[in-house]
């Protein structure tokens, strides 16, 4: 690695070449791949295109693979009318061209060939050269696959169009009027420092894994448990002292941006350094309980310190938590959460090996201290939630409740109940701390938001908007012209990056407005705009200017890329209060993992200007936080009320409750592995034991009787309740397209031309206050958006499924995957006038709502199920270990008696008198008994006789 790298600092030049060459060569052979696979598409499209029109369509569909690049395939008519297709078309497929061509747009550059059919019919396949990284989904084409596979990018330009240079590559292929110039390349490779970073990262990643395997060796080849410790130990260093966490792919677990409190020193400096860190003093722990050393006063006194320490470091330790803006996954709550359990559990393992001693006998009455302090700390967790405050936190004497718990489940008991009561306490004071942090992380990122509002500027503000001016006035491509063109300026730029709601307009230096692009919904008119256009001063291009406006203040940039135009760029505060449109929820969808907090804001309200009001105060009631500010605003004082939502107890408590139970195993777990590290020997019991363990047989029997039916039909409710979700959403996406106004609209729709459809379908979609865009015959005609047309965002060609549906099944509405339709959500289809199937006309609308609380719903709906079943479980160990022990007695005298007969002994009994079901039972065993014996005492006398006679005829023999 430190070769690579001083080459890449020291022999750059060369080294470029060379990787330049290297993707030379790589690029003919993908680029050729490439070509013949589209020609082989165009010859199965050909052949599908004298079947029938169904089973084309199966045809297509089976031709297009899904991996390498991206592939359009579609069957057309003499006339240009689509007849079969699939794949993704990102432009519309036309009849008319060469057998070899290409087609650019400017956003997208396409290699296309095509094939004529035996019934006249003409085949085109496509393949996805290059796209523009603001398109949606641009990672399948074939030079960003190029880019990931080698580390060099492509420069695609149609024919005519490359700059002279000795890098530029003209793909050609050859033609009956002879070779045919079809895109040129020019290989991209990365700029010096970040090849010095992609080959430290490869490296990295290289060397991690190095050295885990250099440990797994050391702790297999460790002839005792110092070296092993030892082993551990270096793993400790090597993770405080490298990036080796971040380069093994754990870039978050180690990142200081979730996790960062300096209580511990580096230890503590991210989730997990401190997870490893706590981990050693857990396995070093449990070696200590494991030697059983004599109790002390000095070590009783450290043991109490230690238990002492535990809930404020856990509290400190907590506030290290910061929650990301966009919401909390489960996994990282439960990294959160996992790495406080081991910190508090190695401090309770450190007290408990403290007090345990050396004699045995000190275990006497452990239930007793193990059961109240277990209960202890539950109740001590139920009234943490019930108490926690938004101010703070929990009261300070709140901590001392946890003592009397941590120091009943340190006091010595058998090693299975120690953990379990270890674990159960520790999990439980994690997992409040960790739903106390999240919380208090919300009410953080919700304050952040209410800051930002009101009068006070903004100071990052205009350095972004200056980025973005230079970006417009510097750039030598042409001027944007249209909405797509500015929305591809904007996209990447420094004020994208940090999510500044925007507005983007470009005007005539008289203030006609030429093209308008609203991202965000903000309070501010075209007027306003077009008089800032109209007074900008002519010899300057660019202009930056504060508007005060309700939520706060607006940015508003005015660059005038060259004399014919002037761009205006809109941005506003970020909050929560400006909302997305539609077509910027099309453009680039963001899903939020949950609501972190709500806000409003009322009218102007008079009476509100006391400085306490200008101060944010939380306050709890019940299961929700809430806050009030004044904020000063244009029109006067307004209040900005925020709201949290704690969700409730049930949902609290069952996360709770499952994630101590996962807290359970994982100590049992490292439990298992600081003995085996310490020498002690894995003791499992053999299948032949559980198989003849007539309680787990037992067991086995009442959860196949009872919980799998209860957990098959949970499931299946989950599931048919996933359906009617999914359903109801459709419902409510389709009712949009059965309003009378739809209806009545949509055959003049079909019938006007194609400029007057767009205005029609996008006066129709301002009035249903939805995204609308019409077909005809599976090809779009119109969008309510241009842009979704221009940037394919909604595919030329509706999604195959779909179109079979509406035209061959005869459906008149229909709702299919949004991704087949170039969408990010599901979508809605009705068919607005009928027609044969080249000819019907269908209008679509998508689904832009995501429902973060209904997911939630479903989840807590999920882990309830999951809950009980794992109680139902339990439920049935516990029945088959109570049905064991009382059945067991008197099985076991069953046997014996059994054995007993067969012998001829008497019957013994373990009991004074037998159980009353069995007694028929040992009746009809001593009745058996007894006649065995009076058979055996008859056999003895006959034998006797038998004997005397034999004696007496042997004697008269012999006389």
């Amino acid at each position: 690695t430190q070769l690579r790298l001083s080459a890449i600092e020291h022999g750059w030049p060369e080294l470029r070449e060379e990787r330049v060459t290297a993707a030379s060569r790589r690029l003919s052979g993908d680029l050729r791949a490439a070509f013949l696979r589209t020609v082989r598409l165009a010859e199965t499209a050909a052949r599908a295109a004298d079947r029938d029109q169904v089973e084309a369509f199966a045809s297509l569909a089976a031709a297009v693979a899904s991996d390498g690049p991206e592939v359009g395939i579609a069957v057309l008519e003499t006339t240009g009318v689509p007849w079969a297709w699939a794949g993704r078309h990102r432009l519309p497929p036309e009849a008319a061209g060469d057998s070899i061509a290409t087609r650019s747009n400017g956003y997208y550059l396409l290699l296309e060939t095509r094939r004529h059919s035996v019934s006249g019919r003409i085949a085109v396949a496509s393949t996805l050269v290059w796209a523009h990284p603001a398109m949606p989904q641009p990672e399948r084409s074939l030079a960003e696959l190029f880019r990931r596979n080698t580390g060099v990018g492509l420069e695609v330009y149609a024919p005519g169009e490359a700059p002279e240079g000795p890098d530029v590559f003209d793909y050609e292929e050859p033609t009956t009027a002879g070779p045919r110039l079809l895109f040129s390349v020019e290989p991209v490779p990365p700029e010096q420092g970040e090849t010095r970073r992609q080959t430290l990262e490869r490296s990295s990643a290289m060397v991690g894994l190095l050295l885990l395997l250099l440990l797994a060796l050391a702790l297999g080849w460790a002839s005792g448990a110092l070296q092993r410790y030892l082993a551990l130990g270096a793993m400790l260093w090597v993770a405080i002292r490298s990036p080796v966490g971040a380069a093994l792919g754990f870039g978050s677990l180690f990142s200081p941006a979730t996790f960062f409190r300096p209580v511990l020193g580096p230890f503590s400096s991210s989730a997990g350094l401190l997870f490893l860190s706590s981990a050693l003093v857990i396995v070093a722990a449990v070696a200590l309980w494991r030697r059983r050393l004599p109790r002390h006063g000095v070590g009783m006194l450290l043991g109490l310190a230690s238990l002492g320490v535990a809930p404020y470091l856990l509290r400190e330790l907590g506030r290290g938590i910061t929650p990301p803006a966009n919401g909390v996954s489960m996994g990282l709550w439960l990294v959160w959460e996992l790495v406080l359990l081991f910190t508090s559990a190695a401090l309770i393992v450190i007290a408990a090996a403290l007090f345990r001693g050396e004699v045995e006998a000190t275990v006497r009455g452990w239930r007793i201290r193990v059961g109240l302090g277990i209960a202890l700390a539950l109740l001590a967790t139920v009234v943490g939630i019930v108490i926690w405050s938004p101010l703070g936190g929990w009261p300070p004497w709140y901590t001392f409740l946890w003592l009397p718990a941590l120091i009943l489940v340190a006091m010595p008991a058998p090693r299975l109940a120690a953990i379990t009561a270890i674990a159960l306490v520790a999990g439980s004071a994690s997992a409040l701390v960790t739903w106390g942090a999240v919380l208090e992380g919300r009410l953080e990122v919700a304050r952040r938001d209410v800051a930002r509002l009101g009068v006070e500027p903004d100071p990052l503000a205009l350095p972004l908007l200056e980025s973005f001016a230079d970006q417009l006035t510097q750039d030598p491509t042409p001027r944007p012209t249209t909405p797509a063109a500015l929305y591809a300026r904007w996209f990447g730029s420094l004020a994208e990056r940090q999510g500044y709601p925007a507005h983007l307009a470009i005007w005539s230096p008289d203030g006609t407005l030429q093209a308008e692009l609203s991202l965000d919904s903000l309070d501010l008119s075209n007027r306003i705009r077009q008089e800032l256009v109209r007074t900008m001063p002519k010899d300057s291009t660019r202009f930056i200017t504060e508007v005060r406006r309700s939520p706060g203040v607006y940015y508003v940039l005015l660059a005038r890329p060259d004399s014919a135009s002037v761009v205006t760029l809109t941005v506003g505060p970020r909050t929560r209060l400006i909302g997305p449109s539609r077509v910027s929820q099309l453009l680039a969808p963001e899903i939020e993992r949950s609501e972190l907090y709500h806000l409003a804001i009322s009218p102007p309200t008079p009476g509100v200007s006391d400085e306490a009001a200008q101060r944010i105060r939380w306050r709890r009631e019940g299961w929700v936080v809430h806050a009030e500010q004044a904020v000063t605003l244009p029109g006067g004082e307004r209040r900005v009320h925020a709201e949290v939502d704690l969700r409730g107890a049930t949902p609290v408590l069952v996360r709770g409750a499952l994630v101590v139970l996962l807290d359970v195993l994982v100590l049992w777990l490292i439990w298992a592995l600081a003995e085996l590290m310490d020498g002690a020997r894995l003791r499992m019991p053999g299948w032949t034991t559980w198989r003849g363990s007539f309680r787990v047989q037992l067991g086995v029997a009442l959860a196949a009787f009872f919980v799998v039916p209860a957990v098959g039909f949970a499931a299946w409710s989950f599931a048919r309740l996933e359906v009617e979700v999914r359903r109801s959403g459709d419902l409510l996406a389709i009712q949009t397209l059965r309003d009378p106004a739809v209806m009545a609209s949509g055959p003049v729709l079909l019938a006007q031309q194609r400029s007057r459809a767009s205005e029609g379908v996008r006066t129709l979609s301002q009035r249903l206050g939805a995204e609308l865009f019409l077909y005809s015959g599976g090809a779009l005609v119109a969008a309510s958006a241009p842009i979704l047309q221009e940037l394919s965002v909604v595919a030329p060609l509706m999604d195959p499924e779909v179109f079979v549906t509406l035209a061959f099944r005869r459906e008149l509405e229909t709702t299919g995957d949004g991704r087949g339709a170039g969408l990010a959500e599901r979508v809605a289809y009705r068919v607005s006038q009928s027609g044969p199937p080249g000819g019907f006309g269908t209008l679509g609308t998508p689904q832009l709502t995501h429902e973060a609380t209904l997911e939630e719903r479903q989840l807590d709906l999920a882990l309830v199920l999951l809950l009980a079943t794992l109680a139902g479980l339990a439920a049935a160990l516990l029945g088959a270990r109570v049905a064991a022990k009382t059945l067991s007695r008197p099985v076991a005298d069953l046997r014996r008696a059994a054995l007993a007969i067969g012998q001829g002994q008497a019957i013994p009994l373990t009991t004074t008198s037998p159980p009353q079901e069995f007694q028929p039972v040992f009746g009809a065993f001593e009745r058996m008994a007894t006649d065995i014996q009076q058979s055996q005492d008859a056999l003895e006398a006959a034998r006797r006789r038998t004997a005397t006679v034999l004696a007496t005829v042997a004697t008269g023999v012999v006389g």
